[in-house]
C-alpha cells in the first residue's frame, strides 16, 4: 500500500544511518580527503537555480531538504516524518528536533516556506520551480505573478503543511529535488552533509558539515572536486542532461572496463509524426515498430535494449510489462525524414542505422540534424518531418512520469499524439494513491502507447563512475542523484 510505504520514519535506516537529531554523536575531526573529477563545475550553487545535472548533485550535498534520494526511493533528511492526508491533498511534515543551519542559526519550516515562494517568483526564472512545484495550490498563478495564496503553510517551527491542488502520490520524492531545499535568508550557510570551503572556475572544496543533523554518517572530512582529467579518487557520471526535460545522451559512453555501469530512468526515444504524412496511419506505425531491430539500435548508443517505455530500474516495471505484439509487416515504398541533435553523442550512429534498417525495407529516410534547442522549442515534429529521436528522463519514480509525455495537450508531445480515453486514464491515475491500483491504471495506458505507437522505445540509458580501489560508500539512485556523504577510504 502507498500509505504505509510513505511514511518517513520507516526508511530512517535506508540511507542515512539512523533519525537521532543534532545531539547525536559527532565523527572525530579526521576522514579522508577525497579528490573527484566532474564534467564541470557549477556556475551557480543556488538549489532554486541549479539545471544541469553535475550542479544538482553538487546542491545536494550542499543543502538538504524533507527527504533524500535513496535508491529506488526516498528517505528522511530534515523531516523526520510526513504523512499526506486520508484524499492526499494535504500532506504534512515534521521537522527534526534541533536542526541547524552551518552557521548555528536554527532552521524552522518557515525557512522551508519562505524559501519555496523564493523559488517559485518569476524573478528567480527557476527551471525545476516550473517541472515539480506546480501541482502545489496557487503555484502556477504565483510562478507568473509572484502574487496570491500559495498552498504551503508554516504551522509551527517544525511542521510544514502542504495542499495540493490534486492528489500526487510522489510528493516525497519531489520534495527530494535541490528546488525545494531551503535556503538562508543571507549568507552562504548551508544545510546539508557540507558546507562550501572554496570556490574556482575549475575547483569546489566542500567540508564537513558539523551541524548537519546526521553529521555522524559523513566520512569524507573534506571532498575536492576538479574538472576532468586530473588525476584523483574518481571520476563521477559525466552526463549533462538532467531529468524532467527532453533528454539526450549528453556524455560519450566510456572506454571497455571503464568504472561501474549504472541503471538510470532515462529511455532513448524515435517518435512518430501522427498527425500527418504517412506516419499518420497507425499499421505503417506499427510497421516501423516491427521491422527496426532494436537490438542492434541499442548497441549503437552502447546500450540495453527495451520493449516499452517504462525504464527496467522504474520501480513496478515488471507489472508493466506487455507482450510485444505480433503485427503483420506490410512495408512498400515510402518516403521519411528524421530529425535528430547532433549533440546527441552517445547516440550519434543511430540516425544512419535506423536509415540503413530501413532501407531494406524500401522505406527511405532523409537525415536532417536540427539544434537540441530547436528541438525543446518545438511542441511536435518541425514542418515535413515524420521521426524524431528524443528521449526522456524521469523526475521520480513512477511510470506516470513517462506517460505523462502523451497525452493530448503535453508540451513534450513530439508525435502530436491525441487519444482522450488515455487522458482520462492519466486523470484517474494520478489520483491513485495505492501502488497496486495505481499500477494497474498504468498498465492500461503502457498497453496503449504500445498498440498506437506515437513513439519507440530503443533504450535504457545508463552511468558510470570509476573509483580507485579501496574506495567504498558511494550511492547511486536512478533518478541521477549521487551521495557522497559515506564515501571512505578502506
Amino acid at each position: 500500500m502507498a500509505q504505509a510505504r510513505r511514511v518517513g520514519l520507516l526508511a530512517c535506516v535506508a540511507l542515512l544511518g539512523g533519525c537521532g537529531g543534532s545531539s547525536a554523536p559527532k565523527p572525530p575531526h579526521g576522514g579522508a580527503v577525497l579528490r573527484l573529477s566532474l564534467p564541470l563545475v557549477p556556475t551557480t550553487l543556488d538549489p532554486a537555480r541549479v539545471a544541469d545535472l553535475p550542479s544538482l548533485n553538487v546542491a545536494h550535498e550542499l543543502y538538504a531538504g524533507l527527504t533524500r534520494f535513496s535508491g529506488p526511493g526516498v528517505a528522511p533528511d530534515l523531516a523526520e516524518s510526513w504523512e499526506p492526508s486520508e484524499n492526499g491533498l494535504v500532506w504534512t511534515f515534521h521537522l527534526r528536533k534541533g536542526l541547524r543551519w552551518s552557521n548555528e542559526v536554527p532552521i524552522t519550516a518557515e525557512d522551508f516556506r519562505r524559501s519555496w515562494l523564493r523559488a517559485l517568483a518569476p524573478r528567480t526564472n527557476s527551471a525545476y520551480a516550473r517541472a515539480e512545484m506546480q501541482n502545489i495550490r496557487g503555484a502556477r498563478r504565483y510562478r507568473v505573478t509572484g502574487s496570491g495564496e500559495v498552498g504551503v503553510e508554516a504551522v509551527d517551527d517544525r511542521t510544514l503543511r502542504v495542499t495540493l491542488q490534486h492528489p500526487v502520490p510522489w510528493l516525497d520524492e519531489q520534495v527530494a529535488w535541490p528546488v525545494f531545499f531551503p535556503v538562508p535568508k543571507s549568507g552562504t550557510a548551508t544545510s546539508g552533509p557540507f558546507r562550501l570551503a572554496s570556490r574556482g572556475k575549475r575547483r569546489l572544496v566542500l567540508e564537513r558539515n558539523l551541524n548537519y543533523w546526521n553529521v555522524e554518517a559523513v566520512k569524507p572530512r573534506r571532498i575536492v572536486l576538479t574538472t576532468f582529467p586530473p588525476a584523483g579518487d574518481g571520476i563521477l557520471p559525466f552526463s549533462l542532461a538532467a531529468p524532467g526535460i527532453p533528454w539526450i545522451q549528453s556524455a560519450n559512453a566510456p572506454p571497455a572496463g571503464f568504472g561501474r555501469r549504472l541503471p538510470t530512468l532515462s529511455v532513448g526515444l524515435l517518435w512518430l509524426a501522427t498527425r500527418r504524412g504517412p506516419l499518420a496511419d497507425p499499421a505503417t506505425r506499427r510497421t516501423l515498430a516491427a521491422v527496426l531491430d532494436r537490438r542492434i539500435l541499442a548497441a549503437e548508443a552502447a546500450e540495453r535494449p527495451v520493449r516499452t517505455v517504462v525504464p527496467p530500474a522504474m520501480p513496478g516495471a515488471s507489472r508493466l510489462k506487455i507482450p510485444p505484439a505480433g503485427y503483420r509487416v506490410e512495408t512498400g515504398p515510402l518516403e521519411l525524414t528524421l530529425a535528430y541533435t547532433p549533440e546527441d553523442v552517445r547516440a550519434a550512429n543511430l540516425p544512419s542505422q535506423i536509415q540503413s534498417q530501413l532501407a531494406r525495407r524500401d522505406i527511405r529516410v532523409t537525415l536532417l540534424p536540427v539544434s537540441f534547442r530547436r528541438l525543446l522549442g518545438l511542441a511536435g515534429p518541425p514542418p515535413k518531418v515524420d521521426l524524431v529521436l528524443l528521449g526522456w528522463s524521469s523526475e521520480f519514480f513512477d511510470e506516470y512520469n513517462i506517460l505523462d509525455l502523451f497525452p493530448c495537450a503535453s508540451a513534450f508531445n513530439v508525435a502530436q499524439w491525441c487519444d482522450r480515453s488515455y487522458d482520462r486514464l492519466m486523470h484517474r491515475a494520478v489520483r491513485a494513491l495505492d501502488d497496486d491500483e495505481r499500477w494497474a491504471i498504468e498498465r492500461t495506458l503502457v498497453q496503449k502507447v504500445q498498440d498506437a505507437v506515437p513513439a519507440i522505445p530503443l533504450y535504457s540509458a545508463s552511468e558510470y563512475v570509476q573509483l580507485r580501489n579501496g574506495l567504498h560508500g558511494f550511492r547511486w539512485s536512478p533518478i541521477g542523484f549521487y551521495e557522497l556523504l559515506g564515501m571512505t577510504r578502506s
